[in-house]
């Protein structure tokens, strides 16, 4: 079962992962917490796995296309 929340995986600099995920309550002003860096995207991953309840999905943004 998936929070719902909203969750951004972004990678600021070549082989600099971070993410963000939205607090509880959820609402019309969401507030949100960033964890990383990680040296990769799966890190990031396993990082919110292991931490986090399933948000349910994620947008993610490569470096590349943050130029």
């Amino acid at each position: 079962m998936s929070t719902g929340a909203d969750c951004h995986f972004v990678e600021r600099g070549p082989g600099k992962w971070y993410y963000s995920l939205q607090d509880w309550p959820y609402g019309d002003w969401p507030e949100y917490q960033t964890y990383g860096p990680f040296p990769s995207l799966e890190k990031a991953e396993k990082h919110l796995d292991d931490n986090h309840a399933n948000p349910g999905g994620w947008s993610i943004h490569h470096y590349k296309d943050n130029k």
